[in-house]
């Protein structure tokens, strides 16, 4: 079994996880990413985490921000505040919704 306190390290605001994998690199690429963290003085873990980050991080610029319009129900009463519903109800209510919708 895997001692979590090898994949784990406290950071002065959080608690970090580190995760291990194993992936597959092109000879060609492996030897030219060894070859210039050898240059850069750092190891390849440091160069391919930091690789990862900056893909990461241009990726989600580049994308537009999600964002989700929630359409509530609108449920009409003669004397609002008295109206009782339960999920049934509710779900008679949507699928009404959902057939004018469609029409």
């Amino acid at each position: 079994m895997l001692d979590e306190s090898l994949l784990t390290r406290w950071h002065k605001y959080a608690f970090v996880y580190f995760m291990r994998t194993t992936v597959e690199i092109r000879e060609a690429t492996f030897r030219r990413t060894k070859a210039l963290a050898g240059l850069r003085g750092i190891s390849l873990k440091e160069l391919i985490n930091e690789a990862l980050e900056k893909e990461l991080a241009r990726e989600s610029s580049t994308l537009p921000p999600v964002r989700h319009r929630v359409r509530l129900p609108l449920v009409s009463s003669s004397s609002p505040g008295s109206l009782l519903l339960n999920s049934d109800r509710i779900q008679e209510i949507l699928d009404e919704e959902d057939r004018d919708a469609s029409s």
